[in-house]
């Protein structure tokens, strides 16, 4: 070779590697200035939503992840030398990035031409979780050691490895070492010895392949590693014997089971009606405030599953419900005992005839039209209203009596006639402007409206009742107190929604009578020592439904036990022979409120207004209606001309 073919062989030798370093370092330097560090704080991976009671104690957590930050400081050092020894056993002295690992890894991927292994410090996987996409490629390895050097030489060792913590995945839906620790061992990362922490670092790794609970041989294996890092480290004062004892896995429908699982789905439609359907709460880390108080719904669950049994007959439904007056709070709801297995919510989705509780929306009619309680009735037994023929409970007649005994006896001939009197448009209207939202086209002509035969859910009674428990002020019912965003900025906040749509004097008349039905009616059940309440019992036709719809100035409760098909009447179960409002429902509300309000005060009902005109004579009977027109189908048919109308007993 010629000598000038020589020196140039020699300055091209030279020159491609100087030519690599510069593209090499040119490269660096545009992906130094193209890759900015996040401002801190600006981390915000999914995290779960907290729901809880009105208290602010946690009700439920939703999502598939679940994240709970937490300082250096309150992590246990055992879980700090556990995760070294597991990820990065050089953390304290590394630059961010490992040389020797990095291209080690090179290596074994250039080997398979793909992307596979990271050679990942714990500043390269903190970068990467928390600020790049998880797809495999040269350019975000490139920005995740960039930024994994830029991380620790503006926010130090110590800061790194607290974010790290708090944003690695654990698995079991655990994003950081808090969450993992209450998954795993339910106690706080401050809480754990050096067993537990290998368990979570054990992790890492792999969340799937490395749980306990899906293959307890390869968790045991990898933590045993980690044991022997922690040793080799001198992080250990004496080595643990025992793999420790883990909580099983939990599953999102776990933590909707039981009669709370109700509450969380009551919870979500409303979250969903403001917006925020369930991937916006799954991964929002929303804390969400609810209405429903604690105490007052262990006070439910036990006053129904005392009384009940448990689950309750295929085709039975129970439901609770407490509102509270002039704001429409729930503060409680039971919709059966277990959501997951049934999950059908028989306060808010289940419906029944409400039977003679609606006697107290004709009683708020009558009043608002001027018939005051003094009026007298005819309560004889069977009676004809036009083309039907209406009977009391066994068929007793009654005499002549005033509204008050009417309501106290719940004497069907004595309120049909006063619907009538009233007539069954009002009644219906007033029914909607207490709260009664269901559909009373059918009945707003005919005198069976008196007799309950509208079909309802319990929450729509609980907030009827509860306009008069408040002097004729309406409040919409609502389950959501506050919502607040992760940021801590306040996405909602309630704002009671109330309206005036009875006279105050008419309300108060109307709890007056209805207080009788408590001292010596057939509500007499549901009586609560030492504090005075009022309500309404039902029992529709067959004994298909039964209720007690009460209020105390603090609360308004409906409960109600029906069955969904007309052919299964409420009969041997439960220890009673047949149910009525009477029997179950009435001791179900008296044992809830008693609980419900214990070492609350005791606070009077008001004192009866006396509204209307004088006394006015009975009308006559028959009281005169146009023939019934055939207008469709109705829950239950309406009887024939001449046939017993028993849509409703006591």
């Amino acid at each position: 070779m010629a000598p000038a073919t020589r020196r140039r062989v020699r300055r091209a030798l030279v020159g491609v590697p100087l030519l690599v370093l510069l593209a090499a370092a040119a490269a660096s330097a545009w992906l130094w200035a193209t890759t900015p560090l996040p401002a801190a704080g600006a981390v915000q991976p999914p995290q779960a939503t907290v729901l809880r009671w009105s208290d602010g104690s946690e009700l439920a957590r939703l999502g598939a992840h679940d994240r709970r930050p937490v300082p250096l400081t309150a992590v246990s050092p055992h879980v700090r030398h556990a995760v070294l020894a597991a990820e990065d056993r050089g953390f304290d002295g590394s630059p961010g990035v490992s040389l020797r690992g990095t291209l080690r890894a090179a290596w074994v991927n250039l080997r398979r031409g793909e992307l596979e292994q990271g050679g990942s410090t714990i500043a390269q996987q903190y970068a990467r979780a928390a600020f790049l996409t998880p797809e495999r490629t040269w350019t975000r390895k490139a920005r995740e050691a960039v930024l994994a050097l830029k991380l620790l030489r503006e926010r130090g060792h110590e800061q790194v490895l607290e974010d790290y913590l708090n944003t690695v995945y654990f698995g079991r839906g655990a994003h950081g070492v808090e969450a993992a620790a209450q998954a795993f061992f339910g106690r706080s990362a401050g809480e754990l010895g050096p067993a537990e922490a290998a368990v979570l670092a054990a992790q890492l790794r792999s969340p799937l392949a490395y749980d306990p609970a899906r293959d307890p041989a390869a968790a045991r294996a990898r933590w045993e590693y980690v044991l022997d890092g922690m040793a080799e480290r001198g992080w250990l004062d004496a080595r643990p014997a025992a793999y420790p004892d883990v909580l099983p896995r939990r599953t999102p429908g776990d933590r909707l089971g039981g009669p709370t699982g109700h509450l969380v789905q009551h919870a979500l439609a409303e979250l969903a009606a403001r917006g925020l359907d369930r991937d916006d709460v799954e991964t929002g880390g929303l804390d969400v405030v609810t209405t429903f108080d604690r105490g007052m719904q262990e006070a439910a669950v036990r006053a129904v599953e005392a009384a009940l049994p448990v689950p309750l007959p295929d085709g039975v439904y129970a439901g609770l419900v407490s509102v509270e007056p002039g704001t429409g709070r729930v503060r409680a709801e039971y919709g059966g005992d277990d959501h997951v297995r049934r999950p059908f919510n028989a306060v808010t989705q289940g419906s029944a005839q409400a039977g003679s509780s609606f006697k107290a929306y004709v009683l708020a009619a009558a009043l608002s039209r001027g018939i005051p309680l003094s009026a007298t009735l005819d309560g004889s037994s069977p009676r004809l209203f036009g083309d039907y023929r209406v009977r009391n409970a066994a068929g007793a007649g009654a005499g002549e009596v005033d509204v008050v005994a009417a309501t106290a006896r719940s004497v069907n001939t004595a309120y049909v006639e006063l619907a009538v009197r009233t007539g069954p448009r009002h009644v219906a209207a007033v029914a909607e402007d207490l709260g009664i939202t269901a559909d009373t086209s059918v009945e707003r002509d005919s005198p069976a409206i008196a007799l309950g035969v509208t079909t309802v859910t319990p929450l729509e009674q609980a907030v009827a009742y509860a306009t008069l428990a408040a002097g004729g002020v309406r409040a919409e019912p609502f389950v959501l107190e506050t919502v607040t965003g992760p940021r801590g900025r306040v996405l909602h906040r309630a704002e009671p929604r109330t309206e005036r749509v009875l006279d105050e004097d008419v309300a108060a008349d109307a709890l007056s009578a209805l207080q009788a039905v408590v001292r010596s009616g057939t509500g007499r059940a549901a009586r609560v020592p030492g504090r005075p309440s009022a309500g309404k019992t039902g029992t529709t036709s067959g004994n298909t439904a039964a209720w007690y719809v009460g209020v105390v100035p603090q609360l308004s409760t409906a409960v109600a036990v029906y069955s969904e098909r007309a052919d299964r009447p409420l009969r041997g179960f439960a220890g009673v022979r047949e149910v009525t409002g009477g029997s179950l429902p009435a001791r179900i509300w008296g044992r809830y409120t008693a609980a419900a309000l214990a070492g609350a005060p005791v606070e009077p009902l008001p004192e009866p207004a006396g509204v209307g005109p004088p006394p006015v004579p009975p009308a006559p009977t028959p009281s005169p209606l146009p023939p019934r027109q055939d207008d469709g189908p109705r829950e239950l048919p309406p009887p024939e001309p001449g046939a017993p109308l028993e849509l409703a007993g006591r």
